[in-house]
Order: C-alpha cells, then structure tokens, then sequence
C-alpha cells in the first residue's frame, strides 16, 4: 500500500497492552478531501488511542460507475475496505489491537462508515462505528443515476457517441485524468453526481434492505447529528442575511426541494406535454406533488409568528435538517437497535465563535470536528479558524472522553470518567450525566452542549412527519398497487428530478420508489439503447409487503363491525318491546272513574303509594303480552260486584338502597291522575329489556378508541411506524419499506 493512503498517530506506546484503533474517514461529498487534513495527535494522546487518517479515490475516479461490468464504480469504498485490511494486519506492530478498531467519519464520510457496516467485504475488520451527520439513508448518501452523469462526462471530453459501455469506458481512460476531474457535472440538488452506488458486491442491495435484514447488527453504533445540519442548503439555494427570508423565497425554496427529491421539476412536465409524452399516472403525481408542497409549507410556519421573516429562516432551516439529517439518523438508530444492540444517539449543540458564518447559525454541518480532534486544546488552524474558549477546551475534552470510550468498551460512558475540573473552574455537568443508550421505544440521546442532558424522542413531530405521513401523501395513488416496470419518459435522464424513475430518492423520506440496479451478471456488451442520449434502461418499481397492516386492518374493521351490529341489535329490541308494551296499552279496556280513594284531593304523600300484590303461581306464569292485557291488581268497583282493572300504570322505582322494588311478585303502582309515567320490564320472565344493557354498549362505542390512521404498518423502531417492530424475534422482512 503506498505510504500516503495511511497515516497513524498515537502517544507513548511504552505502556504495556494494545490500544484501541480509531479511524477516520473524510467527508466532502465524495468530491473533494484528504485525511492529511485532520491532525488525530491531540485525540491519541488524550484518550489514548491509534488514530488512523485515510485517503482513498474520489470523483470520477473513484465512483464513476456504467452500472455493469464495463465499470462497476465504488473504487473508493474498495479503497476504504483496503486500509482496513492493511490496518488490521500491520497494526499490531504499532501497539495497535486489531480486535479493537472503531471507524468514524462526517458527513460523507459518516455516510461511507455506515455503507461499510453493510458490506460483506468489510466483515471482521473493525468492531465499533461513529456515523456522524451522515447515513446511508440520506438521499446524497448514494448515487442511482452514475449511468446518467456518466453520459454526460463521456459527451464532455468526446466520448458520448460511443454505443458501448466498454468502448465508452475505453475511450475514458484514454483521456488525462485531469481533464476528466475538471469537468464540472452538475447533479440535482439534494443528490450526488458520482458516489457509492448499489452494485451487488460491494453493496448489495438498498441499505434500507439491508439493515432491516439485520446486516450491521454485529456493530456497535453511535450516531449523531448537529443543531443546524443545513445551513449549507439553505445558504447554496438562497442569499440569506441577517434580515431572513422573504414569503417569495420560502415558497421557492419549498417548492424547489419537493421538485428535485419527490418528482419531476414544472419545466419537465411542460416538455413531456408539449411533446404528448405523459400519461395519467404522471398527472397524479404532479397533483401529489403539488398536495405535499402545501403540507411541507404547513408544518414547517410558525403559526403564532407567521410573518417574521428571521423565524421564516430558522423554520427553512429545520427543515433541510430534518429531512437530509435527523430523519435518515433516527430510521437507521431504530433499525440498528430494535434487536439490542447497542446503539447510542447524539444531538451537538454548540459551535465556535468564527467569522466564517453568520451570528445567528446554529451548529452546521462538520461544527462537531474539531472538537473530535480536540482543535480548542491547541488553538485555530487553518481548517478550524475559530476563537475558542475554555468553554471549547471543555466540551472538546468532553468529547475525546466519549468517543475514545466508545472505542474502547462499545460504551461512552466508560471506562473512563467525565473529569474536566483541570481545564475548566466550573462545575462540569457531564459528570453528572449518564449517556442512556438508545431504544426505538425511548429514543433516549444525549444533548451536547454547555448544558448536556439526556433527552427522549428527538425532534419527534417532525421526525414522524418525515417518516410516517409524507410517504403516505406521496404515494397515496400507487399504495395498492402491485409490482410493475414503469419506463421513465423520453428525455428524461435530462431532467433534474424524477417521476418514481431513476433518481435515487429513499422511500423512506421521500417516499418514491428506489430504481432497479442492473445485475451484476449484466455484461457489457448492453443493448446499445441503454447508452443512447436521451434514453434510460426501464426501471422496475418494487412494492412494499402490506400483508401484515392489511391482516391488522381486517381484525379491527371486523371487530368495530360486529360491535356496531351487537349495538344495533340492542336498539332494536328495545324499541320493538316498547311498540309492543305502546300497543298492548291502546288495546286495554276503557277506564271508569275511581273510588273517592284516588281523588287528587288527597294529600301528595297518599297520591302515590306502593301497593304489593301476591300472584298465585297461575298468574304469575300468564304470558301478559299473549291476552294483551296491562299487569295489574283485580279489584271490584264499591257495589257492583263486577272486576275491573284499577286506574294504575306501571313504572320502575329504586329503594334508598338502590334495589329495584319491582319484581316477579311486586309492582309499583302510580295513580293515573298523574300522568302515565312509563313503563319497565320486569327482570324475569322476559316482559322487558334490561334498561343496564345499552348504556354499556352506548359506552363501549364512544369509548373505543379509532384505529390509528398509518400507511405504513408499526414494526418497531420508528415511532408508531413502519416494519421496525421493536420485540420482534425475527429478522425483518426482507422487501424494502425505505421511508427516509
């Protein structure tokens, strides 16, 4: 291995026992960058460790990919894999423990140390990862259009009439190497131009699948990202001052965003129907899209300060973070821990006092660094031009303490204590502090800042938004649809946005389909179309496994069923027994006027009176409703000698006690002078409805709470969501429900 792709750094290795290995992988979008930059010395001897520096092939160089055998792309991933198999043979001779070695990196470098937990090449040469502010699920974490940006290089330096791909790339390394990593291939915004792609060997399948299958369960993750992750969006898209963000940018800065990840931008489609090449399914897209424009706009204003256009900025801001950064973060944690291991998540809130961004930036994008490298114990460099304070030399010694920790032990926590009262006179809040690890239930993480705290459930709303409802809204036409190839529009490799076709956007944010990657076994003697400007190699659009939610939706529709049809039921018999008791009434004998006895003269507490009346077992047993006669006492008029039924009407009474007087051989007896009351069956015999069941149905409708309304069913990890099932005992399924 040349001596420049490798460079160590450690302490007095005099001590008896191998240290721990630290590497480190650069960022920088996979454009640009050196592992010569960081200067890992400070993090070595302080948290006595072997800080290992890479470099490895960027650009063209090192992703340029044909998505065949012509060229495979991930050199820099091949790179990367080398010096770990260098690192883990020679280390030993360095004081190194090969069984000890962690990876790190931010940003794209973050990304590739979690696309290395998911490579099989990668097996066995390091046990720890740190993944900070980048994942693999992030929509610039990998390129789905390399064939695309790969034309367009080729047509740059006179290579694009090759019909090809193994002439096309022939013709390629004919050329200087300069002249092809100065051509300047724009990608869409949000994606990458050349990267790490899905080549079946080196990354074998969406790492959505992939972690969902389990493939970096055998790692121990920290996780982490910064306060204000996309300042840099927001600065590249805008001219952002101290002033905010106008109404007018907002909407085109939301607007712009939704064309580039979720579908084609208004100028493509105005082309396609210009040239009749769109269909329906495209027109429902374009609605969809316009659907989410306006939810993303709702969530992310500040309802109670809606015309501030400072807040306008920061609610912009949060949301690039959030959807780039912090969504991807939680989805990978969640897949990562949802079977035990060990996974710990970080939010850094704090940044340097630096001329380089504006007062009111939170902490950026790479703002945790130097603190990584411990830059405030020696002062600025020209890498981290900062002022910083003892503050800084705290938290920078805080988190050194952390990270060669984890190193360590797999656990921040220990074996070494936070201790910073040689540096700083205050009190340090870290000692206090137990880093909890992170479970998809709790979501516990720790806040870094001046003043740490662990926290549950980080920026929960908008993660669940992210995660739950935008994938819903953005494929709300194709939900029930089953496996298809769809053929993306003539012209369309053009186009800097996608209608579910080529442009790799996650499922699991962006809620698109993930593009069919070309076999491995594809040879390059490819049909000469797929290489032909202006056409792309049809697309297949797989669907996610909904068994499981539509299974979940049946047992409770059915069960809300059925309780209704119990409830109506009840209502029915109610209200037949009362037409039938109304009837029997109407059909009773005329009344005759009473005895003196039940003159109104009488006083109130004579008007109505309890009168018990013994049935023989005979009239106990009549069927009332069979002779169509009212329960009453038989009693004889004064001096005629001839029976007739007393002017009484039933109803219900209850003693103090609460016990009914009304029983097989009682009743209560009301004078008709006051009116009918009403009528209540008894108890027995069925002449009635038992007036205690409907309240409890009643009750039992209203109180039962709704099926949650969620696409995408829970299977764990995410907060309500989609198949991260936390206590399941299986490995996930193995089809895609992408949603970052």
């Amino acid at each position: 291995m040349n001596p420049p792709l490798v460079c160590l750094c450690f302490a007095d290795i005099r001590d008896s026992g191998p240290r721990p290995v630290m590497v480190y992988i650069h960022g920088g979008s996979y454009m640009e960058g050196t592992g010569n930059m960081y200067d890992g010395s400070v993090l070595a001897s302080y948290g006595n460790v072997i800080v290992v520096t890479i470099n490895y092939r960027l650009g063209v160089l090192g992703f340029l990919s044909t998505s065949d055998q012509a060229a495979k792309g991930n050199y820099g991933l091949l790179d990367q894999i080398q010096a770990l198999r260098w690192i883990n043979e020679n280390i030993p001779h360095f004081g190194g423990d090969p069984h000890r070695v962690t990876i790190f990196g931010s940003g794209a470098g973050g990304s590739c140390v979690n696309l290395l937990t998911l490579s099989h090449h990668s097996e066995g040469l390091f046990q720890r990862a740190i993944t900070q502010s980048g994942t693999a699920l992030s929509s610039w974490a990998i390129s789905y259009q390399s064939s695309k940006y790969t034309l367009q290089l080729a047509s740059h330096v006179g290579c694009g009439n090759k019909a090809d791909s193994q002439d096309l790339v022939d013709c390629l390394r004919e050329k200087p190497y300069r002249e092809l990593v100065d051509q300047d291939i724009q990608p869409a915004r949000y994606h990458i131009a050349f990267g790490p792609i899905i080549d079946g060997d080196v990354i074998p399948d969406d790492p959505q699948i992939l972690m969902e299958q389990g493939e970096f369960l055998n790692y121990d993750v920290m996780i982490g990202v910064s306060q204000g992750e996309g300042f840099n969006f927001l600065d590249s898209i805008l001219e952002v001052d101290d002033d905010g963000i106008s109404i007018n940018k907002f909407d085109f800065a939301v607007s712009n965003f939704v064309d580039n990840l979720y579908n084609y931008p208004e100028s493509i489609f105005s082309h396609l129907i210009e040239k009749n090449m769109w269909n329906n399914n495209w027109i429902q897209k374009n609605e969809g899209k316009d659907d989410l424009r306006e939810t993303i706009k709702f969530m992310y204003t500040d309802w109670a300060d809606r015309d501030n256009a400072q807040t306008r900025r920061k609610t912009l801001l949060a949301l690039f973070t959030d959807h780039q950064w912090v969504a991807p973060a939680v989805a990978t944690a969640d897949l990562h821990a949802q079977y035990g291991s060990p996974t710990y998540f970080y939010a850094f809130y704090h940044h340097c006092q630096s001329d380089m961004k504006p007062p009111w930036a939170d902490a950026a994008h790479g703002d945790e660094v130097p603190y990584v490298f411990g830059v405030p114990m020696i002062g600025p460099t020209d890498l981290f031009p900062c002022n910083f304070s003892k503050n800084d030399v705290m938290l920078s010694a805080v988190i050194m303490t952390y990270w060669s920790n984890f190193a360590k032990t797999g656990d921040p926590n220990r074996p070494v204590p936070q201790d910073t009262k040689f540096i700083h006179t205050k009190p340090n809040r870290f000692e206090e502090v137990a880093w909890s690890k992170y479970n998809p239930k709790d979501q516990h993480y720790l806040h870094i800042g001046l003043k740490p705290r662990v926290r549950e459930h980080y920026r929960a709303n908008k993660v669940a938004f992210w995660l739950e409802l935008v994938p819903h809204l953005h494929n709300l036409h194709d939900i029930i649809m089953s496996t298809t190839t769809r053929s993306p529009p003539p012209d369309g490799s053009q186009g800097s946005g996608r209608p579910g076709g080529e442009t790799g956007t996650r499922v699991l944010l962006m809620g698109t389909r993930r593009p069919g990657t070309v076999p491995a076994s594809h040879t390059h003697g490819a049909p000469n179309d797929i290489w032909r400007a202006g056409t792309s190699p049809q697309l297949l659009e797989s669907q996610r496994d909904y068994s499981t939610e539509l299974s979940v939706t049946i047992a409770v529709g059915a069960s809300l069923l059925f309780l209704n049809v119990l409830a109506f039921a009840a209502l029915y018999y109610r209200k037949d027994k009362r037409y039938v008791v109304n009837s029997h009434r109407r059909r009773s004998p005329p009344r005759v006027p009473l005895s003196a006895s039940n003159d109104l003269t009488h006083p109130p507490e004579d008007e109505i009176m309890s009168l018990q009346l013994k049935h023989s077992e005979r009239e106990h047993d009549c069927d009332v409703a069979a002779t169509g006669m009212s329960v009453a006492a038989a009693t004889a008029a004064p001096g005629s000698g001839i029976p007739f039924p007393p002017d009484y009407t039933l109803a219900m009474r209850r003693s103090p006690d609460d016990i009914p007087l009304l029983a097989p051989n009682t009743v209560t007896l009301i004078p008709n002078a006051l009116g009918t009351v009403g009528f209540a069956g008894s108890s027995g015999g069925g002449g009635g409805v038992a007036t205690s069941a409907m309240p409890g149905a009643h009750a039992h409708l209203h109180h039962q709470p709704l099926h949650t309304f969620n696409t995408f069913a829970a299977s764990g990890a995410l907060p309500v969501g989609p198949g991260l099932g936390p206590g399941s005992a299986t490995l996930p399924h193995s089809r895609s429900t992408t949603r970052v």
